[in-house]
């Protein structure tokens, strides 16, 4: 790794930032202090480690081609999710900036050309009847994702697919940890717009990803007619505010079946999990917020 290379991301205040990033921020440890070269070297270690994953790759495919494998094999590489290293001060993934939701996608094999970059937006969903496509298996007709093949060979025209019109955008949503709100996000061409909860209570953020590529600028409030488009398009593909209210009601019955688990001792676990040092500061502070949530 080209240590002098890595560039340091820009972070807005904390005051400025959207409270489901500011959330994901805390628990995540990166509200504090960080020096440059700290921030450099949390960066430096990431890409090293892809670095790594090159080289490791790199030894599959030469196996494949010392077994005289390779012209026969299609390899796929892609991955769950990406990984942030401190921007937007995070690390770790649960986020749906660039870094974490945005994943590596290679294909190599018969029949696929050489050095293509396909500008189709696609999604993780494809890699299934890809795979059924590639075994000349019938893919079935209720899948979510299309098969990338046409895409490879060239032979679908501004992504229609065999199967019927490929979507102009990709859905991606997240319930988990690290976050205080169920977050959905629609990517279509250079925008990408995220939405919160039930749409209303908290605000939703909209990217201009060819004119902001390191997602800076929330401009929900400049192009409300975009927003609203966007939205219109993620409610027809799933009742978002729906979903959400079910995720806010398991994870309440959830808790309530854990704390009456551990009685009075809950807090104490929860003072040992990785937010400790600041539970400990004001435990009944946290414990009555609990009670009022329940």
């Amino acid at each position: 790794v080209t240590y002098e290379a890595i560039k340091i991301p820009k972070w807005s205040s904390l005051s400025e930032m959207h409270p489901v990033d500011y959330y994901s921020s805390y628990t995540k440890n990166c509200t504090g202090e960080f020096t440059k070269q700290e921030v450099r070297n949390i960066r430096a270690f990431y890409y090293a480690m892809c670095a790594e994953t090159d080289a490791m790759l790199g030894e599959v495919i030469s196996a494949l081609r010392d077994t005289g494998l390779l012209k026969k094999t299609i390899v796929i590489f892609t991955a769950d999710h990406g990984e942030l290293a401190m921007e937007h001060r995070q690390f770790y993934k649960m986020s749906m900036y660039e870094g974490s939701s945005h994943v590596p996608l290679l294909v190599m094999g018969p029949g696929i050309k050489k050095q293509q970059q396909i500008p189709n937006v696609v999604s993780l969903v494809d890699i299934y009847p890809t795979m059924l496509d590639i075994a000349r298996i019938p893919v079935p007709q209720n899948l979510s994702g299309y098969s990338l093949i046409p895409l490879l060979h060239g032979k679908a025209e501004n992504g229609v697919s065999p199967e019927g019109h490929r979507p102009s955008w990709v859905l991606s949503e997240f319930h988990g940890c690290n976050v205080n709100s169920s977050m959905y996000m629609l990517r279509t061409g250079k925008w990408k717009y995220i939405t919160y909860s039930d749409g209303y209570s908290v605000l939703p953020q909209l990217f201009d990803l060819t004119a902001d590529p390191d997602e800076l600028t929330n401009i929900a409030v400049k192009f409300p007619a975009m927003v609203h488009s966007l939205d219109r398009i993620l409610r027809s593909i799933v009742n978002y505010p729906k979903v959400s209210s079910s995720v806010q009601e398991y994870n309440k019955r959830q808790f309530i079946r854990w704390k009456q688990s551990l009685g009075q001792n809950y807090s104490n676990v929860i003072a040992n999990l990785r937010w400790h040092q600041d539970w400990l500061k004001e435990p009944k502070k946290y414990e009555n917020a609990i009670d009022k949530w329940l």
